[in-house]
């Protein structure tokens, strides 16, 4: 059957009403003995009386999937979201499809609830399909589904609510970069995977032991579990090692949010393009996530760190849930040869910490001001090795994916 987007609503005061009055034609009709007019009105009152029972009967074995193209991505970027309703017995129904939608997902006709009718006959199936568009960063809820099912002419609709929801990441926008010069940290001399020397912090992966290598190769856990001698693979002589930090203290400041939307923008940007230089990255926050995360994730550069970095920074919420230096010394082992970016709203006591705590361990960093344009005096300057405005980092030009 063909699938409606206009409304079906039924006034319960007009029915009654007109129930009533076919009482009321019903008992002149008797008084009177006027026999079709008396079939009429009971003819009447037991469609009613069946539309009201078929309605009650019509919620039962309703089955609901809720599902989604992908749930993972980045901004502009198009789901597909497909709704499939199965009428599993023998009583043919009517029903509508209600999904609300937040304003960070949108459909193409921007409707603000999504809303489709259709009959089902029969163990039928019948599936709805919209295509939304995810405007903004953050993790988004498509859902719950409001089912209104009824008999066909729609007298007495039934309303169930399915708790079937799903949860969208959106990813925060690529922008276009200037280039950044940070401070090279190369220990052997030649970067990347032309160096002969293997880096003992960035295990690859396992193998079995081979002759002539050193014991301190060994991989005791993994030969545990196998049961044989097994050895480190590590990775080469990284050319940097980054670590990206989030710094939310003062985020809240900025009525508008579009400094740490901005910001988170450029850091996201700068790990993919840190990432396809083969550079390892890491990151760092002390702000609150939404639906949980990790405060900290270690400078590596496996196949998933890029999504886990991109991931972290869609839940991040600009509120401070602890001290920045508190995360590091907790939850983070920084090698050697590490150069540390972080992203801050102002040049505050919190960035001078930060300095100050990465001076202590001959770690350089780079401070990124993501706050308002005021001029830096000189003796603040001077407190940072290297001092750099968001906007001198992003480039002007259009969104790259």
């Amino acid at each position: 059957m063909a699938a409606g987007t206009e409304d079906r609503v039924s006034s319960v005061y007009t029915l009654s009403l007109i129930l009533v009055l076919v009482g009321v034609a019903l008992f002149a009709a008797l008084l009177t003995r006027q026999s079709s007019l008396t079939f009429l009105c009971i003819l009447v009152l037991t469609m009613a009386a069946g539309a009201k029972a078929w309605s009650r009967l019509s919620i039962a074995r309703i089955q609901i999937d809720l599902r989604v193209d992908r749930k993972k991505m980045f901004p502009a970027e198009v789901l597909t979201l497909a709704i499939e309703v199965a009428n599993n017995k023998l009583l043919p129904v009517w029903l509508q499809v209600q999904v609300p939608l937040k304003g960070a997902v949108q459909s193409a006709s921007g409707e603000a609830v999504l809303k489709k009718d259709s009959g089902l006959l029969w163990h039928q199936r019948i599936s709805f399909r919209w295509e939304l568009t995810a405007l903004k960063r953050g993790v988004h809820r498509i859902g719950p589904v409001a089912l209104e099912v009824g008999d066909l002419l729609g007298f007495y609709p039934e309303i169930k609510q399915t708790p079937d929801f799903q949860d969208v990441m959106v990813y925060p926008r690529l922008v276009p970069l200037n280039p950044v010069r940070f401070s090279r940290r190369d220990f052997f001399g030649i970067p990347g995977v032309r160096s002969p020397i293997e880096d003992p912090i960035y295990i690859h992966g396992t193998r079995d032991y081979q002759c002539r290598r050193p014991a301190r190769c060994i991989h005791w856990k993994a030969s545990a579990r196998h049961n044989r001698l097994m050895e480190k693979v590590c990775e080469p002589a990284e050319q940097e090692k980054i670590l990206m930090l989030v710094c939310t203290d003062r985020f809240s400041e900025d009525p508008t949010g579009n400094s740490f939307e901005c910001a988170l923008e450029v850091a996201a940007s700068l790990a993919v393009q840190l990432d396809r230089m083969r550079f390892a990255v890491g990151l760092a926050t002390n702000g609150r996530f939404k639906g949980g995360g990790k405060a900290a994730l270690k400078i590596s550069r496996n196949p998933c760190q890029l999504s886990d970095i991109l991931e972290t920074m869609a839940r991040l919420e600009p509120v401070p849930a602890g001290d920045m230096v508190d995360v590091l010394q907790r939850g983070l082992t920084l090698p050697w040869g590490v150069t540390a970016v972080c992203f801050s709203y102002r040049l505050d006591a919190v960035s001078l910490a930060l300095n100050q705590y990465f001076r202590r361990r001959r770690i350089p960093m780079a401070l990124v001001v993501c706050g308002p344009a005021d001029d830096l005096t000189v003796a603040e300057t001077k407190t940072h090795e290297k001092i750099y405005r968001l906007d001198d980092i992003r480039a002007k030009g259009p969104a790259a994916q």
